[in-house]
């Protein structure tokens, strides 16, 4: 085992078609700078050390470890893994799938891999649904390719990187309290199968805004971006998946 071993990846912002990737609609999605590194040394395992806010005591780090480490070889009763992390947990930036990729490449170091890019996607999507079930796999993929991209679920997913014309300037506000991405979608996934047909119609709504989203993306064109993402919100407070804050 080669250690001490580290591995890092960064947070995302969804500019369009959050939620909505899970039923196989395409979304934009870039990666942040923030991110998280995770450290693995040799000992009594698998342990999980992390400072992140609320992580003390969590049992899904173990979990996460434990399938990071037999995914690429290693055996998790041999490894602890140490977390230092810039990305503040619940609040829509990817913390769990920054977690997840960064495990997975601080396990793959120490068993001496270098893993694809392929296996960076499916494995980091199946650690994240230790901490939300059905993820659609767009955020472990901007935890490990970084950029802007179209991304569409799928096995592999289809990840399209946008050439962006202009920087694109970003404020990120945070609302007072956290929230559950896991319980956003679970409501969502049960107000769907409730009626599918009238649920499917604002999917392909939502389809629509991110198609116009991406082209203005890559033209650089502030003001339709901003009236995409405008139109974007609209179509998820109709969803059930919005907040008054926001």
């Amino acid at each position: 085992m080669h250690v001490p071993a580290r591995g890092r990846a960064g947070g995302k912002v969804i500019l369009f078609g959050e939620h909505v990737v899970v039923y196989g609609r395409p979304a934009v999605a870039t990666g942040i700078p923030l991110g998280l590194e995770v450290e693995v040394t040799a000992g009594e395992g698998p342990a999980v050390h992390s400072d992140a806010a609320g992580a003390a005591g969590d049992p899904r780090l173990g979990r996460l470890l434990a399938e990071a480490a037999g995914l690429v070889g290693l055996e998790a009763a041999t490894v602890v893994a140490r977390v230092r992390s810039d990305l503040p947990p619940g609040r829509g930036l990817g913390s769990s799938a920054a977690l997840a990729v960064a495990m997975l490449r601080a396990c793959a170091a120490a068993a001496g891999r270098t893993l694809a890019r392929a296996e960076e996607l499916a494995w980091g999507r199946r650690l994240e649904a230790v901490f939300h079930g059905t993820p659609s796999g767009i955020d472990p993929a901007a935890a490990a390719l970084g950029g802007c991209f179209r991304f569409v679920r799928g096995e592999p997913p289809v990840v399209t990187p946008l050439a962006l014309a202009r920087p694109l300037p970003l404020v990120v506000a945070f609302g007072e309290a956290a929230r559950s991405t896991g319980a956003a979608v679970a409501g969502l996934r049960a107000r769907w199968e409730a009626d599918r047909a009238a649920y499917d119609a604002l999917f392909d709504q939502v389809a629509a805004v991110v198609e116009r989203g991406a082209a203005a993306a890559a033209a650089g064109d502030l003001e339709a971006l901003g009236a995409c993402m405008d139109a974007n919100q609209a179509l998820l407070e109709r969803l059930g998946v919005s907040s008054d804050a926001v």
